[in-house]
């Protein structure tokens, strides 16, 4: 080989390795902590793990058997499932609507802009705090809502097994508000002024520019917004930990509660096969909901 055929030969091979040298410190980061973790909760799931002992068995699928005949396992899998229907519409159209509010051009928009921004950075136990405190029977949010008749003066909305999910929903909902407000804010601020000058000269109202341009314009982040929700409902944890704690009676008991429960109890097995089940429905889930999402595409661009 010559000396010119094997320089080009070296270069394009650093060609070739570049990117993946640059991707290379977040695919170790990958790897350590969801890929490894995924193979071992596999491996954990079809064993007869004794965490005390360090013992283990082979078992196969005898773990998901236990799990899909266990009743709290299923009334957890019905609580996830409602949890997440109840934060999607939430998390799809409140932000939205905030974007365009804010995406008018106004003085102030930039200090609306950080206020509705305020929920994203506070810390997670502060919320949940706050919130636990505006449901109390004694704060003023319940007495408002006793006083113009909606809500009984003995009632609260986190120890009511009819409330207490929708309760913890609304709090990861404004939780998020300010974090999918900047996705669609950057969305709009994408969209041609010429479209909606077009729009205006023939005839269309506000409503109809919202419906026949804004929207076909924002189902990109509509889907990410819908898949990130989706995957963080799945996941709900610290909201529920901090305000009710699962109750009451098993009614905001989630499947990321429930398998924290089996591992508290050090029924890592049990708890890893729940974890291949909440794992597969939140896959499940986000291929729906971009199934769907992009259908309504197609059908708004038709």
């Amino acid at each position: 080989m010559s000396r010119v055929s094997f320089t080009q030969s070296k270069r394009k091979l650093i060609r070739h390795l570049t990117p993946w040298l640059f991707l290379l410190p977040s695919i170790i980061v990958l790897m350590t902590f969801l890929i490894i973790p995924i193979i071992e909760a596999f491996r954990w799931s079809v064993l007869d793990y004794k965490i005390i002992a360090d013992t283990s068995e082979f078992v196969g699928l005898n773990n998901f058997k236990e799990i899909f005949s266990d009743e709290m396992f299923w009334k957890a899998f019905v609580n996830t499932i409602l949890f997440v229907a109840i934060v999607l519409p939430m998390n799809i159209f409140l932000p939205m609507i905030l974007a365009v509010l804010v995406n008018q051009k106004l003085r102030t928009v930039g200090l609306f802009r950080v206020l509705y921004y305020v929920p994203v950075v506070t810390p997670i136990v502060v919320t949940a705090l706050m919130w636990k405190m505006l449901y109390s029977q004694d704060s003023l949010l319940s007495n408002i809502l006793v006083k113009i008749g909606i809500l009984d003066s003995s009632m609260n909305f986190l120890t009511n097994s009819a409330t207490a999910l929708v309760a913890v929903a609304f709090i990861t909902a404004w939780k998020g508000l300010g974090y999918y407000m900047i996705m669609y804010l950057a969305n709009l601020q994408s969209i041609p002024n010429q479209l909606y000058e077009s729009a205006s000269i023939d005839g269309a109202n506000s409503i109809q520019q919202f419906t026949k341009i804004t929207m076909p314009m924002l189902v990109p982040s509509i889907t990410l917004v819908s898949v990130l929700t989706i995957v963080n409902g799945l996941k709900v944890f610290e909201e529920i930990a901090l305000t009710t704690n699962g109750g009451p009676a098993g009614a905001t008991t989630t499947l990321v509660m429930y398998i924290y429960d089996k591992f508290v109890n050090l029924d890592v097995s049990i708890a890893s096969a729940a974890g291949i089940v909440l794992l597969a429905l939140a896959i499940i889930g986000s291929l729906i909901q971009m199934r769907l999402t992009s259908k309504r595409e197609d059908d708004l661009r038709a």
